[in-house]
């Protein structure tokens, strides 16, 4: 890649060299001497990108990461903190929550304060919280430090788009700098039921945490010394009502979900969280139809396509990731098996979503997104209908063919829902699609989590599976119904 500031320094200094007689021997070297000094310029540009970008692969690395790999530790941590299954899914919500309340503002704050610094200020939070959550002495302290590493994702994941494009002007450089982003996204799925398991049996779950420390300071020290600031600018100002509204009424969603299951739906306590939830859910939508700079514009909503598209987002969340979680803890708890044994029974899903994301998709994206949506999803709902007939630990090659088949199709798919919104959506707000979108996807995981971690820990553990394996089956049904009825026919270039 050639640095748009060393372009005129090489375009001055070639004038003054052609007029030289080719007879001037003496001043052919001078001639030399002019044309490698800069071609120095050119390499150190080129180190101080990829730099940059291993820096921002490493931390969108370390967040996702550290969720695949707290799945197959959850019983151990349940053990040690003698937690509750309610506990533990609290434990993975308590971070969704606030990631997907702040992935709508994140933007307007990176417009402030320059992606770079919001991102450095957020990955600092980050490995903190992760530190507090390896030294944390009981649940409650566990439970908080999610909830501050929730935050700090919440800064850090739509700051590093930002970076990659200020790094890489050029459009070729882009495309391939991102291609390296998704490609670490694989990568953390891949490693993180393997080396979450191996960490737990052989350090503890304490070590799933701690290992984000020097991993962060070092990301820390790459992306202070080698990413670029972005443009600074004025932005809308903060709609504080409407994420205040947001935030309480997620909240007491999963929080009716979670306790409903072990307290008893009908139960006062969450009865109380179910009018909450209804309550600050209507507050919030008048908040945003009053609203000047609302956090969620309702008028995006009128596109059909757009709607299906961000209902897709949650549809596949709540699915593909709940599916994990839940699995993780059935393994565990009713085969008996170790963390680590675990993380080897999820590797032929996580290897299948790479494969699908990395060969399939790659290969069959001129096809156009909806071809993709719904050919993905079908996969995954015929592996999650298999997996309605796991039982026993002498189900196992159900278990893996369902889970591959599942992870085939989520990694064929997945990559194509950006693709679906931007089609639908008025280019102007493409960013704003974008982060709906992954609002979208971030409320799906922490709904899902709930709902299926609660229905996996009913007194009829069989029954909870094959309850929750339905509910994962209609999900990615919906995809295939929705892409087949709204996603544009409109192909990819």
């Amino acid at each position: 890649m050639t640095a748009a500031p060393d372009a005129p320094t090489n375009a001055a200094r070639q004038p003054t060299a052609l007029p030289v007689p080719p007879t001037a021997a003496p001043s052919l070297p001078s001639v030399r001497s002019a044309h490698s000094a800069p071609s120095a310029a050119p390499a150190s540009e080129a180190r101080h990108s990829a730099l940059a970008l291993a820096a921002v692969c490493l931390g969108f690395f370390m967040i996702l990461l550290d969720g695949s790999a707290l799945n197959v530790a959850l019983p151990a941590v349940e053990r040690d903190v003698h937690g509750s299954m309610a506990a533990l899914q609290w434990v993975v919500t308590i971070y969704t929550i606030p990631l997907a309340a702040l992935l709508l503002t994140a933007g307007s704050v990176s417009d402030r304060w320059g992606a770079r610094r919001l991102f450095v200020s957020s990955l600092a939070g980050f490995t903190t919280a992760s530190l507090l959550c390896a030294l944390s002495p009981n649940l409650t302290v566990l439970v908080v430090a999610r909830f501050l590493q929730g935050i700090a994702a919440g800064g850090l994941l739509p700051t590093t788009l930002a970076i990659i494009a200020r790094t890489y002007p050029d459009p070729l450089e882009r495309a391939k700098a991102i291609t390296v982003w998704g490609a670490t996204g694989g990568l953390a799925l891949v490693a993180g039921p393997l080396g979450g398991g191996a960490l737990t049996e052989l350090l503890g779950w304490r070590s799933i945490f701690l290992i984000n420390v020097p991993v962060g300071l070092v990301t820390l020290h790459l992306a202070r010394r080698h990413a670029r600031e972005t443009a600074r600018r004025e932005s809308r100002a903060a709609d504080l009502p409407g994420q205040l509204t947001g935030i309480v009424a997620l909240s007491a969603s999963v929080a009716y979900l979670i306790e409903g299951g072990s307290l008893g739906w009908a139960a006062p306590v969450p009865l109380l969280l179910l009018a909450v939830s209804a309550i600050t859910a209507v507050a919030f939508v008048a908040v945003e139809a009053r609203s000047p700079h609302p956090m969620l514009p309702l008028a995006v909503f009128r596109r059909s396509a757009f709607s299906a598209s961000v209902a897709n987002g949650f549809a596949f969340q709540f699915g593909g990731y709940g599916l994990q979680f839940m699995l993780a803890i059935y393994l565990q708890q009713q085969w008996g098996l170790s963390a680590e044994r675990t993380g080897v029974y999820f590797l032929p899903f996580s290897v299948a979503w790479v494969f699908g994301t990395i060969v399939l998709n790659r290969r069959l994206v001129h096809r156009g997104p909806r071809f993709l949506l719904w050919t993905g999803a079908l996969s995954s709902f015929v592996g999650s209908a298999l997996l309605l007939g796991v039982a026993d630990r002498g189900t196992w090659p159900l278990f893996i063919v369902g889970t591959g088949l599942t992870g085939l199709g989520c990694g064929v798919f997945s990559p194509s829902l950006n693709a679906a919104a931007l089609l639908a959506i008025d280019p102007a707000y493409a960013g704003l699609g974008s982060g709906l979108l992954n609002t979208a996807r971030q409320v799906g995981m922490a709904m899902g989590v709930a709902l299926l971690g609660s229905l996996i820990g009913m007194h009829d553990t069989l029954l909870g599976l094959r309850l929750s394996v339905v509910l994962v089956a209609a999900c990615f049904f919906a995809v295939i119904a929705l892409s087949v009825r709204y996603v544009p026919r409109k192909e990819t270039a």
